[in-house]
């Protein structure tokens, strides 16, 4: 009996140990969250390479190019923008905290061409109600939220696709709407 509560025991200060480790952990993991490291790959409104190192970008299937845009929703809609390609490409944008709220690719895309708005509600709906006519063939995306970000993906299997994959990061942007 004295061993069963000598083990009992010691799982409970070794149980009491590990929360407080984890405890003393969570400021550490809070500022290294998806955000902070997007924030150190570059500027906003312009798609940016990812460091090697990022999360993301170890994870990333090795015939993919990417490249990560981040947004400020409070200074306008976003605007997002690329040539026409051949090759498939995809674009998912996510919130601040890394949560994706929409997804677009070369086969679900008017034309099979990048032309995506973001804004707020009342912001997509102030465009909806100016007729558009510089983006008449925009999607329009209206999410509340404050900051947020898009990954541009595109498919490069050999050097002549990534020559072409180049082509098209170069063509994409990513700016406030009418600026």
């Amino acid at each position: 009996m004295i061993k069963f509560f000598h083990a009992s025991l010691l799982t409970v200060i070794g149980a009491i140990i590990v929360h407080i480790c984890v405890l003393f952990l969570i400021p550490y993991w809070a500022k290294n969250n998806i955000w902070i490291e997007l924030k150190k790959s570059g500027a906003s409104y312009q798609f940016v390479n990812l460091d090697a190192r990022n999360s993301i970008q170890k994870t990333t299937d090795p015939f993919f190019l990417l490249k990560v845009c981040r947004f400020d929703l409070e200074n306008g809609p976003v605007h997002l923008k690329a040539m026409k390609t051949n090759q498939f490409w995809s674009l998912a944008a996510y919130t601040q905290n890394g949560i994706i709220f929409y997804s677009l690719n070369d086969r679900t895309a008017p034309d099979a061409t990048l032309d995506l708005i973001i804004g707020k509600s009342i912001q997509i709906l102030e465009l909806k109600q100016s007729k558009l006519k510089n983006n008449a063939n925009s999607v329009l995306i209206a999410k509340n939220l404050k900051k947020g970000f898009v990954i541009l993906r595109i498919f490069s299997p050999s050097l002549l696709a990534k020559k072409e994959s180049e082509a098209f990061f170069s063509s994409a942007t990513c700016r406030i709407l009418n600026k």
